[in-house]
């Protein structure tokens, strides 16, 4: 199982509805349209587009048993970017915005229980950047478990994590959502057991990527 730490968004669809987004969640969805058991780890608002986000991620075979329901903060929701056909509609309900302020993280606690709640992961990627204590509490965890850490981060700031860590930079431009699924495609080769190198060349080759780790 694949273990995603990270809070998901919402953002409007074509339809009017809901759906994830975020980098945690599109890592999430990538990794189990590649076939893999995946949980997210992260926080969503208790409100109707924190509702939307677990109901699409569940239905996109993403489970969500430890994405903790905070009442205190607002689901973080993109806008739609207005068109002639939705300004309208915009303009007479337009969708909630999470400032960055408001932007639900978890803490080292949260993990800590989390982890309790999954034992049987065999990966955890970090889709978001967190603070050394939460960095602190993955790296203990896969270093008893023997599983594998994946962090989309810059590598210059991830002291104190395990020398196999395979570190992701995001780039500034991501064009159809081609790193997330680079990632999430990676983490379910390693949760298949394939060595790093060969499941980077696989997700790469999937993906048409070019993006580099390290």
């Amino acid at each position: 199982m694949i273990v995603v730490v990270g809070s998901p968004r919402a953002c409007p669809a074509e339809s009017g509805s809901l759906v994830a987004a975020g980098l945690a969640a599109d890592v999430a969805m990538a990794a189990a349209a590649a076939g893999a058991p995946v949980q997210i780890v992260g926080r969503v608002g208790e409100d109707a587009a924190g509702e939307a986000v677990l109901l699409d991620l569940a239905q996109r075979g993403v489970g969500h048993v430890a994405v903790l329901r905070d009442a205190a903060r607002a689901t973080p929701v993109d806008q739609l970017a207005p068109t002639d056909e939705n300004a309208d509609e915009l303009e007479a309900d337009p969708a909630p915005v999470g400032a960055p302020t408001d932007d639900p993280a978890i803490d080292a606690a949260d993990l800590e229980l989390a982890l309790r709640y999954l034992p049987d992961y065999r990966v955890i990627v970090i889709a978001e950047p967190m603070a050394p204590d939460v960095l602190r509490v993955a790296a203990a965890a896969v270093g008893w478990s023997g599983s594998a850490l994946v962090v989309v981060g810059d590598a210059s700031d991830q002291a104190g994590l395990p020398d196999d860590v395979t570190v992701f930079a995001q780039p500034a431009v991501n064009p159809d959502g081609a790193f997330a699924a680079m990632v999430g495609t990676y983490a379910a080769g390693l949760d298949r057991g394939e060595h790093p190198r060969d499941a980077f060349r696989a997700a790469s080759a999937a993906v048409g990527s070019t993006v580099a780790a390290e």
